[in-house]
């Protein structure tokens, strides 16, 4: 009867071992989706096809656990059988329903385990992943108690055997034992090197991230993983790429103007809009005699130092640097780069930080020049003005720049040189004072500028308040209350001796005295020259 046992157990010990390797083929088949659908993979194509092998391999799977059932229901069901074969074919089938049912329970708890991650449900899907470990221990112990089974009936039938059934029994278990730990390591060691891959490609995702452009990743197979980590590869070159680019013209315009060209093509194509923007003249009072003292490279590298000071306090203001005019720099405010209601404020604080700068500067000189620096009157002239003005790419198909014109540009470039008729250092328009905010100012004069008709009011920004008179005086100066004005100006000047535009109306106030002024006289001061 035990011989009869072993006779029939063989198909079905071929059946459950066909089973072992199509589940094993089919688990490493379902972690490698799971490790893909986590390092965000997206080809369409290859993932379908993985779908329909995982889908195909579990019809097969179905079908090898049914005809397992129906051998040994028709096994059972044969008449000729004796108790203890009988016996022993109800434990087969009651261990390959169990093998059954936990195989069905595993593959139900992988497949939700892919679409969590899949679907990008990463807290279902380690809720479900924490669960993994004990469906796959539970399939396992299936396995055993089915294995065990079968060892035990097949030891009590090979001891009733022929030597030469012993031999074959013998044979067949050591060969599906060889197999199923071939099938397993293999899987292991697809696993770790698949794992391995992504693992390497998220570290250098990572890299990236952190700015680590450097970053290379190795390609160890010619998968998906490996097509991936090529494109990965390329695409860090192309980044590598732009950086170099940023950081070379980069130090010829302004950083962001290149990123705009870089990302954004029309950016570089001719045209422009209207907007209200800021902008400043930074003049260098004295680079003349600078210049008459030194070498023509120590020039060089002393105004190059210059214009790092003042690029320096445009660009800590988020101003952008326009152009370098001899030993002048033209710079502006306003979007895209800063917001609409900060272009003014802004430029008025890179002008107070430029002068900040200019005591670097001047040591600078010093430390150059030594013994011949003495007596060099070293100084900064800024002009600033606000108004609608046109910006945009400008040029011809050879050379473009991005810049901006209009008449506040000119009207900029005119209030830096009126700051010589004043004494002063930086004079701004109306349009900047009103969007300035807090910042400290006083009204200057009503001036009439070379090119333009209408008067415009201009005030100095400063970097501590004014003599209180001051305004006084020149309210009495328009109305041509001469003794008035001058005992103002007077008391600005005994506040503070260096008051030069008191001094300067003091002047005015002496010569129209002598000379008074026509009587539809309006109180503005027309700027001949530029």
């Amino acid at each position: 009867d035990l011989t009869s046992i072993s006779n029939r157990q063989i198909p079905v010990a071929e059946g459950v071992g066909r089973i072992n390797v199509h589940i094993l083929e089919q688990g490493v088949l379902l972690e490698r989706m799971i490790a893909e659908a986590e390092a965000g993979i997206t080809d369409g194509a290859a993932i379908e096809r993985q779908r329909d092998r995982f889908t195909k391999l579990g019809e097969i799977i179905d079908k090898e656990f049914a005809a397992a059932r129906i051998l040994l229901t028709a096994e059972e069901n044969d008449p000729d059988i004796g108790r203890h074969a009988r016996g022993a074919i109800d434990t087969l089938n009651r261990g390959l329903a169990d093998l059954e049912s936990e195989y069905h329970a595993l593959r139900s708890h992988g497949v939700a385990l892919l679409e969590r991650r899949e679907n990008g449900e990463t807290q279902g899907f380690d809720a479900l992943l924490a669960r993994h470990d004990k469906r796959q221990d539970a399939f396992d112990v299936a396995v055993s108690a089915l294995s065990k089974d079968a060892e035990r009936l097949t030891t009590q039938a090979v001891a009733n055997a022929d030597r030469d059934e012993w031999a074959l029994l013998i044979t067949n278990g050591v060969l599906t034992a060889l197999a199923a730990v071939l099938g397993f390591g293999f899987a292991i060691m697809v696993t770790r090197a698949l794992v391995g891959a992504v693992r390497n490609l998220v570290s250098g995702t990572e890299a990236v991230e952190a700015g680590d452009l450097d970053t290379e990743v190795a390609i160890v197979s010619r998968d998906e993983v490996g097509q991936l980590t090529g494109s990965f590869n390329t695409m860090v070159d192309g980044l590598r790429l732009k950086e170099r680019i940023k950081d070379t013209f980069g130090k010829y315009m302004d950083p962001r103007i290149v990123t705009n060209l870089l990302d954004n093509p029309e950016f570089a194509e001719p045209g422009g809009e209207r907007r209200e923007m800021t902008v400043m003249f930074i003049d260098l009072k004295g680079f003349t005699s600078i210049s008459e003292r030194l070498a023509a490279d120590d020039l060089v590298r002393m105004i190059n130092g210059f214009f790092g000071h003042m690029t320096q306090a445009i660009s800590g203001n988020d101003g952008v640097v326009d152009k370098f005019m001899g030993d002048a720099v033209m710079a502006y405010w306003g979007p895209p780069f800063t917001a609409a209601d900060q272009h003014a404020p802004l430029a008025c604080k890179a002008a107070l930080a430029a002068f900040e700068r200019l005591e670097t500067f001047r040591a600078e000189v010093a430390a150059e020049l030594g013994a011949d620096a003495e007596g060099l009157d070293i100084d900064l002239r800024i002009g600033i003005s606000t108004g609608e003005m046109v910006v945009g790419t400008i040029g011809s198909t050879a050379s473009r720049s991005f810049t901006v014109m209009g008449d506040p540009v000119n009207l900029g470039s005119r209030l830096e040189g009126a700051n010589k008729a004043y004494g002063t250092h930086v004079m701004i328009s109306d349009r900047t004072r009103e969007l300035a905010g807090d910042a400290p100012v006083r009204e200057l004069d009503l001036i009439r500028v070379k090119g333009k008709e209408e008067p415009t009011r201009v005030f100095e920004l400063r970097a501590s308040a004014a003599p209180a008179d001051f305004e006084a005086g020149v309210a009495a100066y328009r109305s041509q209350n001469w003794d008035a004005a001058e005992a103002a100006f007077q008391a600005c000047l005994k506040v503070d001796p260096d008051d030069t535009p008191s001094m300067v109306y003091l002047d005015r106030v002496a010569h129209l005295r002598a000379a008074p002024p026509p009587t539809d006289w309006d109180g503005v001061w027309v700027f001949d020259t530029k």
